[in-house]
């Protein structure tokens, strides 16, 4: 659960090996000590802080829900970047990013979040690309990493050649975009800003360690996105309707509980792969209908 992958640099899993709806963390024990994220889960919170106390900063990737857990067992200084500090401060807003649009989805979210012990930050600071955190012996740098949303970040230990990769988490789904704030083209370029950096550890937020083949790994993490675009012109050689398209799950491959809250996350990554798809003339419009050219 707890393991130090280098001097005063800690691999904190969470519950269910760090699948949704939770997520791992970093932690740095230093004269300082940092987590990023919050997301393991409570009975890990709790073992976390009964064995390392509680940490002087919290960092976090993002705002989403599976990232933000328990926020009243810590009294750490917060910081998340400043693109994503709305969505991390108000439940209305994450709502909205997320496209749900209807009071019956929400009541489903609302027991849902409340299962997972999430609630909005209230008091939070922001940082900036590349802004450092210097822990005592440890420096922590913020690499900003749009795409999954429209703050992710990534962290950097310096001197160690081990980045945070965050939800660049190179799980067998892929990129995850179903958020309005999210961008299909802002994700592949900090795909392949990872790639070009290479380092020899990437810790992940749902896939954990990564030590081997980090390069080749983000490669096909990023193909799958082209993947995705082959699916969809495959189903438009026939003339479809987006209504049509999205109970395919040509993204999701099935819709798990609650299903209503991932069909609007396919609604938001179908429409985000028909807009790049028809700007690049691969797809034509008429009357609502889409077909593959």
């Amino acid at each position: 659960m707890f393991q130090e992958v280098l001097d005063k640099v800690w691999f904190i899993q969470g519950n269910n090996t760090g699948r949704y709806p939770y997520s791992n963390s970093l932690f740095i024990n230093d004269r300082k000590k940092l987590l990023i994220d919050t997301g393991i889960g409570r009975s890990v919170i709790k073992k976390f802080l009964k064995q390392f106390g509680q940490p002087d900063i919290i960092l976090y990737s993002h705002a989403h829900e599976d990232h933000i857990y328990d926020t009243s067992l810590f009294t750490s200084l917060r910081y998340i970047h400043e693109r994503d500090k709305l969505v991390a401060t108000s439940k209305d807003e994450l709502y909205r990013v997320y496209g749900v649009n209807t009071g019956e989805l929400r009541e489903i979210l609302d027991i849902f979040f409340k299962s997972l012990h999430y609630q909005p930050l209230i008091a939070v600071n922001t940082f900036t690309h590349d802004q450092v955190f210097d822990l005592g012996t440890i420096q922590v740098k913020v690499i900003h990493a749009p795409g999954h949303s429209a703050g992710h970040s990534c962290f950097e230990v310096l001197n160690e050649d081990l980045i945070f990769s965050s939800d660049i988490d190179l799980t067998s789904f892929g990129p995850w975009y179903g958020a309005l704030d999210a961008s299909i083209q802002d994700f592949e370029q900090s795909i392949k800003a990872l790639i070009k950096r290479s380092p020899k550890l990437l810790i992940t937020s749902h896939k954990g360690i990564i030590s081997n083949e980090i390069k080749s790994q983000l490669q096909k993490f990023l193909d799958i996105i082209t993947e995705r675009d082959v699916k969809i012109l495959e189903f438009l050689q026939k003339e479809r309707t987006l209504e049509e398209t999205i109970p395919q799950a040509l993204i999701h491959g099935k819709f798990t509980e609650p299903i209503d809250y991932y069909i609007a996350a396919e609604r938001i990554m179908l429409e985000k792969h028909l807009a790049i798809l028809l700007a690049n003339h691969k797809i034509e419009q008429k009357n609502g209908r889409l077909k593959a050219l």
